[in-house]
């Protein structure tokens, strides 16, 4: 699935983002700038899983109905 591979992708960079705030050697600017890009590759990475969880909703309430046990056969 497409937004798997997205996820991946996004999960990914957001854990490398977070490596780098671990270095020492960032000065305050940097750092400030990559917790901008983490808080959007976050927001990147809820908007897919809201659209998942959403299509995971849908396909459960549309799923076709259990067969009653009304059968004549």
């Amino acid at each position: 699935m497409e937004s798997d591979s997205k996820l991946e992708d996004l999960r990914s960079v957001l854990s490398c983002v977070f490596e780098k705030l671990g270095a020492e050697s960032l000065t305050e600017p940097d750092r400030v700038e990559l917790v901008t890009r983490a808080e959007v590759v976050q927001d990147q990475i809820d908007a897919i899983q809201d659209v998942v969880d959403d299509e995971r909703v849908h396909m459960r309430t549309t799923a076709e109905p259990e067969p009653s046990g009304d059968r004549l056969f």
